[in-house]
């Protein structure tokens, strides 16, 4: 893998944080990155890892476990696991990611983003697909799996501010490089801040430039801030395109069964509806 090739550049940006035990989601979802076909020739891993407390000989077993997984893979190349403060957490951990890829990459590179919610991938191709709903419209900054047209609770009941939700979405690197030196809710303390200055935030900060978000439940819709309302319900919960990654959420509806079946569960219902 030459990170000096001419052609596109494919990178992926995992965020966690040390306050799960034993990171047995992370875990999971990385096995599933390392074995289900991306869909594009090569993929450059970074890890980041919010210390929500002080990192530990759990953490460290973590990071071993995952630099023997991802060991001379064909075409995933693990280039860091960063370990970091916790402020902004996810939108934080976006940001040092970011601020690595910046120095390796063009304009037109590719750069998806997922957090430990994010349960998947559960399809192949999962890369390539965001790739293609990217690029299906003119003027797409990003998109993401689900998209939320509510505003939070805790400041409104506004409709009318879509946003791409950050469990997973894509980018390019030249809308990436618009945010400068802070990737929004990255200073953040505040959970409600986080989501309203990182989640919204980041969506709108391009909408308001005019440029435009999509997402894998609606392939159809390209949505601007004038754009009505397609979902007025928090649509992560209840998506019904067969997706890539699903927010863990989506799994509540099992009730207590193990979240170890989740991944046989999730098969299985693919399986009904191929």
């Amino acid at each position: 893998m030459d990170l000096n090739s001419k052609s596109q550049k494919h990178f992926h940006c995992y965020a966690t944080a040390n306050d799960s035990r034993f990171y047995s989601e992370d875990l999971r979802n990385l096995q599933r990155i390392r074995n289900i076909d991306s869909g594009v020739d090569s993929i450059f891993l970074y890890i980041s890892i919010s210390q929500v407390k002080k990192s530990n000989l759990i953490d460290r077993i973590f990071i071993r476990a995952v630099r023997r997984m991802f060991k001379e893979h064909r075409s995933i190349n693990l280039m860091e696991i960063i370990c970091k403060s916790n402020i902004g957490r996810d939108f934080s951990s976006y940001q040092t990611m970011l601020e690595k890829v910046k120095a390796i990459s063009t304009d037109d590179d590719y750069i998806l983003f997922q957090n430990r919610s994010g349960y998947g991938p559960f399809r192949e191709n999962w890369y390539r697909k965001f790739v293609e709903q990217f690029e299906k419209f003119d003027s797409v900054a990003l998109c993401g799996s689900t998209i939320n047209f509510k505003d939070h609770p805790s400041r409104s009941s506004r409709n009318n501010l879509p946003h791409v939700q950050t469990y997973s979405f894509l980018s390019n690197m030249f809308f990436m490089n618009m945010l400068g030196e802070s990737f929004p809710g990255a200073n953040e303390t505040d959970r409600n801040d986080i989501i309203t200055k990182g989640e919204i935030g980041l969506s709108q900060f391009f909408l308001e430039k005019n440029y435009k978000i999509t997402c894998i439940e609606w392939p159809n819709e390209v949505i601007t801030n004038q754009s009505p309302a397609v979902n007025k319900a928090d649509v992560k919960k209840a998506v019904t395109c067969k997706h890539c990654f699903y927010h863990r959420r989506y799994f509540r509806g099992f009730g207590a069964l193990p979240r170890l079946l989740y991944v046989s569960i999730a098969k299985k219902l693919h399986s009904r509806t191929a």
